[in-house]
């Protein structure tokens, strides 16, 4: 009898086991419950414009002068923080976009092309002239920490609009790749996206206004060539408004290397001065324009990530933020610790002290945007790729895909009683950066 109750339990274990290992991939039930229009969440009664409109001046040089810092900077001294992948090209080569391992031979041939030795080679300034993926290695390979891992590559770091100032300070042993500093990010760009700039373009630049896109893809023209895509986020310096349209600067690559500040116009009605006075239903406009849009680890194939989108809603009212989401939710120190409460408290504090659409929750590796109460739960506008969830027997990857608006408890239809993994669970902060414009600096 003994031997029988042990082969039963071996044979359950084993079924334990094998459905523990089970991964069910689905797409989460709040894209399909929850309203997915940013303004069905605006309360008139909150739709309030920025306390502080007055300064707007103040803003616009703050962010400005960040943007622009580049030209007035030096490469960064410390080899070790602006290569610090060296390690994992050594001893963790991870897999490639074949789904296989990256061989040590590979990696290593892509750590001997940035000639570290020799940085900081250069220090030249220049301007972003072709939006771009900035790179962590000079490389368009991918790597995954496992095979199964798409789309997080781990070498894909952001996004990068054309028009974008930034400092040249070494390039690979190929000269195909340049190692660029910005006021947001760091890495290697293919050197056909960027242009050097002179002190009197400088100058043009800097005394210009600006204008901001108000959707994405708004395409611009030079003499019928396509330059590029006007997007969210992106700020346009103006040489003439007239009626229906404004005249942009947009800068171009020459055969010598150097920008070339051209003309372009753009609708009236498709741009907004910059910066504009912080108001519920504006973000949501503007959240409004990305709804749907497709996920994108580090702004891979031009598509947004958390922190992206966030950093995109908010400059427009002038807040510059860095690129990634811990950063962005510690900016000036002002995020609240929320990794105490219960998940009742937590939604509790979230509602009672949080901005609609001008407050931001942070759990490790993501950033969302509150956007207010409905039902009884915090609403968040985000673009995320998915909510992993488990039951006693199986593991489920609820997907979001893109830029979604969910509740907390996204996934939870396939959540264990007993297990902490909902978005809820794992919120450590709120920031509310609407208080941050009362300071800029």
């Amino acid at each position: 009898m003994a031997r029988i109750h042990f082969l039963i339990l071996c044979v359950l274990a084993s079924l334990m086991l094998g459905c523990a290992k089970k991964q069910v991939t689905t797409i989460a039930k709040d894209v399909s419950a929850y309203p997915q229009d940013a303004r069905f969440y605006v309360l008139p009664s909150n739709d309030s414009v920025s306390k502080h409109p007055s300064n707007a001046k103040a803003i616009k040089e703050a962010y400005l002068q960040a943007h622009f810092s580049p030209w007035s900077a030096k490469p960064n001294p410390d080899v070790k923080s602006v290569f610090w992948v060296q390690g994992s090209l050594r001893s963790k080569p991870g897999f490639g976009e074949n789904r296989l391992p990256n061989t040590k031979e590979f990696t290593q041939s892509i750590l001997e092309s940035m000639d570290i030795a020799r940085y900081p080679s250069v220090a030249q300034k220049a301007i972003i002239t072709q939006a771009t993926n900035v790179r962590v290695v000079p490389s368009e390979k991918m790597r995954f920490d496992t095979e199964d891992d798409f789309p997080f590559d781990q070498w894909q770091n952001s996004w990068i609009f054309a028009g974008t100032p930034v400092l040249i300070t070494h390039y690979d042993t190929t000269k195909r790749w340049a190692h660029i500093e910005s006021g947001f990010v760091a890495g290697w760009i293919l050197v056909n996206s960027v242009g050097l700039i002179d002190e009197k373009q400088i100058a043009r630049l800097k005394k210009s206004s600006y204008i901001l896109p108000e959707r994405d893809n708004i395409p611009l023209y030079h003499k019928g060539k396509f330059l590029a895509n006007a997007r969210v986020g992106q700020i346009l310096p103006v040489v003439k408004s007239l009626k229906e349209r404004d005249i942009v600067l947009v800068p171009m690559r020459d055969m010598q290397g150097k920008a070339q500040l051209v003309e372009s116009s753009i609708a009236a009605r498709d741009i907004a001065s910059f910066p504009r006075d912080f108001s519920q239903a504006r973000s949501a406009d503007l959240i409004n324009t990305m709804l749907g849009d497709k996920y994108g680890w580090g702004g891979y194939l031009a598509s947004r990530d958390c922190s992206a989108f966030i950093r995109d809603i908010f400059a427009n009212y002038g807040l510059y933020l860095p690129r990634n989401s811990l950063a962005q939710a510690q900016v000036k120190k002002s995020m609240q610790d929320l990794s105490h409460l219960s998940r009742k408290q937590k939604e509790r504090y979230i509602i009672e002290h949080g901005v609609p659409f001008g407050s931001v929750l942070y759990l490790k590796g993501h950033i969302m945007l509150y956007i207010g109460e409905y039902e009884g739960r915090a609403m968040v506008a985000h673009s995320a790729w998915s909510v992993k969830t488990s039951t006693l027997f199986r593991r489920y990857k609820n997907m979001l895909g893109g830029v979604v608006i969910t509740s907390l408890y996204a996934g939870k239809e396939h959540n264990g009683a007993f297990s902490k993994k909902l978005l809820i669970d794992r919120v450590t902060g709120i920031t509310n950066f609407y208080d941050l414009l009362e300071n800029p600096q």
